[in-house]
């Protein structure tokens, strides 16, 4: 009996040492890390790229018939006083003005009634009556004018016109009695030699009526205004423009076309109306051939960090991750992005254990990884890259759960990381593209028209507030005169 107590106590004793030694072989440590500053490097000034916005300008060679036959009509010259210097003059529009363009030239066909009258006194001698006769004709003839057309520093039409005319239905005469006497051979040698004059008139008329500085005034200081995209992002486009630039006029197809080229700088904000300074100085205007219809616009588009965060949730939060053939595992609870310099500070609120033989380590708490953004064209999202433990974390680890620190956790992680931006891509461009198809009619006579074609991020830059991706797009912009 005594020695049957004695091997039941010895029993009892080595399962209570047993049960006290397994109670032992787990442990859980608490991660005391401290979390990184959430401040931000001095991102350097956002340089949008410099634009050339080329506006293809075409004047319709009708509307400019129709204005010059509006201005231009009736009584178009009239002296009617025969004392200053014997003739009177009426010159008189008759019919419609006719205007062609080919490549820099535009044609005029002027039709003209002319009424004239001629006065002439003779004293025979000092004692004999004068003799003091009037005699008065009217005739149709045609001007034709050529004026090669350009376009001065000022923003001035400059043209140089030469031409010729043509009797029309009604020829000069003189009437004398029964006798008529043609007068054409007489005045053609005048009407030639007067004609450089003529065309000289022409050219002021044209120079004066036509007033392309006008249209790139209202253009330059219309630009300059922001124009509110969005009400909820608060979203504003604003341009700053720099120089212009134009084609030679050519005409073709019944317009006179050239193209404006305004080099600005284009940019899209979200954080409220830009506050901007309206230069209203025009630069001087530069002549050039080589030109396209292409723009491009800077756009910068900001992900909160809540926003990321969540992102970052949906991808990771509440996983379980397995390593060393199902002997460690890690669970994440929660995740949060913050700034930290130039880089993206990755906190992960973490339980996990490990086995080793009869012994399991347990740890608690968070873990702090850094990385550098940067943006993926294939995936259209930002990612990080050179994921890593904070320092701080490294040291806490390496004495608490080394395990960790030296498995494939944190490249895990980075491999997650995926903040689409595809849709603040796509509506970014659906802002655009719906302010260019609202600009419409920007003055009473230019009509414009554009087309956003491509999006592509371009630099990923980290504000206090979120991560903040510059956007570059592209497309073209176009503008008719079709009223003069």
């Amino acid at each position: 009996m005594k020695k049957y107590i004695l091997q039941l106590t010895a029993l009892l004793w080595l399962t209570a040492t047993v049960g006290f030694t397994l109670q032992g072989c787990s442990s859980t440590d608490k991660l005391n890390t401290a979390a990184p500053s959430s401040a931000v490097a001095k991102a350097p000034a956002y340089q949008p790229q410099l634009s050339s916005v080329s506006v293809p300008v075409s004047v319709s060679i009708t509307a400019m018939e129709d204005k010059l036959n509006k201005e231009l009509s009736g009584t178009l010259y009239k002296d009617d006083k025969l004392d200053d210097h014997n003739v009177a003059v009426t010159v008189t529009k008759k019919g419609r003005m006719t205007v062609r363009a080919e490549k820099d030239k535009i044609y005029f066909s002027v039709p003209l009634n002319i009424y004239t009258k001629g006065r002439w006194k003779w004293d025979p001698c000092k004692f004999c009556p004068a003799i003091d006769k009037a005699e008065d004709t009217s005739f149709d003839m045609v001007i034709k004018t050529e004026s090669k057309v350009g376009l001065t520093e000022d923003y001035k039409i400059s043209t140089v016109t030469s031409g010729d005319f043509e009797w029309g239905n009604t020829k000069p005469t003189l009437q004398l009695g029964p006798l008529k006497i043609g007068l054409a051979r007489f005045i053609e040698p005048a009407l030639r030699s007067q004609m450089n004059n003529l065309a000289k008139q022409l050219d002021k008329e044209l120079q004066s009526r036509l007033d392309i500085r006008q249209y790139v005034a209202d253009a330059w200081l219309m630009m300059q205004e922001p124009v509110k995209l969005n009400d909820e992002l608060n979203a504003w486009l604003s341009i700053t423009p720099k120089e212009v630039r134009i084609a030679p006029l050519q005409a073709k197809n019944g317009t006179l076309n050239t193209r404006i080229g305004i080099t600005s700088y284009i940019t899209v904000s979200t954080d409220g109306k830009p506050q901007t300074q309206i230069n209203k100085s025009l630069p001087k205007l530069v002549t050039d051939s080589r030109m396209s219809d292409d723009i491009q616009i800077g756009l910068t588009a900001n992900i909160s960090y809540a926003h990321a965060s969540k992102m970052l949730q949906e991808q990771v939060a509440k996983q379980t991750y397995t390593f060393d053939e199902g002997k460690s595992q890690v669970t994440v609870n929660d995740v949060s992005i913050s700034p930290n310099g130039e880089q993206l500070v990755l906190m992960l609120d973490v339980n996990g254990k490990t086995k080793a033989g009869l012994f399991t380590k347990k740890i608690v708490g968070k873990v702090y990884l850094r990385g550098t953004p940067y943006y993926d064209a294939q995936a259209t999202s930002i990612k990080v890259r050179d994921v890593d433990y904070d320092l701080d974390t490294k040291d806490k680890l390496l004495s608490t759960a080394s395990w960790l620190a030296k498995n494939k956790f944190k490249d895990i992680i980075q491999a997650q990381v995926n903040i689409p931006v595809q849709s603040q891509i796509t509506e970014a461009k659906q802002l655009l593209q719906a302010t260019l198809d609202k600009s419409g009619r920007v003055h009473e006579s230019v009509l414009l028209r554009g087309r956003v074609q491509e999006i592509t991020p371009e630099n990923i830059y980290l504000t206090s507030e979120g991560i903040k991706a510059v956007i570059n797009a592209k497309g073209t912009l176009t503008a008719t005169i079709d009223k003069l």
